[in-house]
């Protein structure tokens, strides 16, 4: 019994935050992760069925608000200098679920972009708000260690919110359709009521605060920051390639059932929610991070070489390494996360963090602009087109090594009498 107690002690020293705001925290995100489960499982069958919408019309409109978002993440985050990344992402809660509403009762193509593009507006600046919470709630050291916490409890709740759409899917009705998008407002609306009781002052000083163009241009001077969020989009890669590439290449170049893409997702899921705090307490420096994120390039590298030689291989010789595949690239998901979340936080000036971290989440977001299209070119291209990516990573590794020893020279720049030293401006 001891040992069973002990053994419940350090779990929930590894997935629960030790404070109050920690844990409160950690329950919002379990909470909206748990709606937007719902979404991701039944949002696509409603906009078909419910809406009777086209795939096209679906295709196009995501499309659209995919770029407003993306065009928009920069100036909405900016927002969080002038009422605080706490207040500011309350209100992208209740704005999300606004919208979420407003979705549920679209009726045409027209409605249905429109009030797309208005729920996109608070995608964005919600990474960047949510880092700078996170980032007040944890000490320095064990910063990474509690976003880990939130990605691992957020996975979580996207796959009880998945498990809770079956039961909704199967029904089959408009009204069974309209609620997963009412469940998820809801999901939102209590996450903001939830954020209501953190004790924590997130607001930047006044004089500190700058237009939202000066603060992104801040951004884009200090090149070895630029850089990384460049790089660190090339991995963020690992996303449409669990959620596009494998897929497509397991159906189109292999001879693998296609009942084993839910298992290899399972395993992804599984592997994502047990490994993430693990690996999250081994980075605690910058040099840790970057570590972390050459570790993503040389594992999602051998990912695709993995992959490629599946092609044309019978279930079962195909169906180990495509297991081996998608360890690999848990593995490399995990490690960008974490390597992407110390680097873009430890190297974001304090009374910029705003512009620095949602220009950063900017690679992300172009991914899932790009990504889909990329990945179904790379699978067109069969072994070759997985060759060329493998050859992709490696070369985001060998960057991403020579980018974080500029970041740790700038960060070890000594303070002048006049201010800070150029270096650690530009991060050259």
């Amino acid at each position: 019994m001891s040992s069973l107690r002990t053994f419940a002690d350090r779990l929930v020293d590894s997935y629960l935050p030790p404070s109050r705001d920690g844990r409160i925290f950690a329950t919002t995100v379990v909470i909206h992760s748990a709606g937007t489960g719902l979404y991701l499982a039944g949002g696509t069958v409603y906009f078909l069925r419910g809406i009777g919408l086209s795939a096209a019309q679906v295709g196009i409109g995501l499309t659209v608000a995919g770029l407003i978002g993306f065009f928009t993440t920069v100036p909405v985050s900016m927002l969080g200098n002038r009422f605080g990344a706490l207040r500011m992402l309350r209100m992208l809660q209740v704005w999300r679920a606004v919208w979420f509403t407003a979705l549920a009762f679209a009726d045409n193509a027209v409605t249905f972009i429109l009030f797309a593009s208005l729920l996109a507006m608070a995608q964005g600046p919600t990474t960047p708000m949510t880092q700078m919470v996170v980032g007040t709630i944890a000490d320095e050291a064990d910063r990474t260690k509690t976003f880990a916490v939130m990605r691992s409890v957020s996975n979580v709740g996207f796959t009880l919110g998945a498990l809770a759409a079956a039961p909704l899917l199967t029904v089959g009705n408009t009204w069974t359709f309209r609620a997963i998008l009412l469940l998820d407002a809801l999901s939102f609306l209590f996450a903001a009521g939830l954020l209501g009781r953190l004790r924590i002052r997130t607001g930047a000083p006044e004089s500190k605060r700058a237009p939202w163009r000066q603060g992104a241009l801040a951004v884009f001077r200090n090149r070895s920051y630029a850089a990384l969020t460049v790089t660190n989009g090339v991995l963020f890669l690992h996303t449409t390639l669990l959620s596009i590439g494998l897929p497509l290449w397991v159906i189109q170049n292999t001879e693998a059932p296609a009942g084993l893409l839910g298992v290899l997702l399972t395993i992804n899921t599984v592997l994502a929610i047990t490994l993430q705090v693990h690996l999250a307490k081994r980075v605690k420096t910058s040099r840790d991070g970057t570590r972390a994120l050459r570790n993503t390039g040389l594992v999602l590298a051998a990912c695709c070489a993995v992959l490629a030689t599946t092609a044309g291989l019978g279930g079962r010789a195909a169906v180990p390494l495509l297991i081996l595949a998608v360890v690999l690239l848990t593995l490399g998901e995990l490690w960008q996360a974490v390597g992407s979340w110390e680097l873009s936080y430890r190297h974001a000036p304090e009374e910029e963090r705003a512009a620095y971290l949602s220009v950063f989440s900017l690679g992300g977001s172009a991914v899932g602009i790009v990504g889909p299209a990329l990945l179904a070119l790379v699978v067109a291209g069969g072994t070759a087109g997985l060759l060329g990516l493998t050859a992709v990573f490696l070369v985001a590794a060998g960057a991403v090594t020579a980018i974080g020893s500029a970041l740790e020279r700038a960060e070890a720049a000594p303070v002048t009498l006049g201010g800070e030293q150029q270096a650690a401006k530009t991060g050259n």
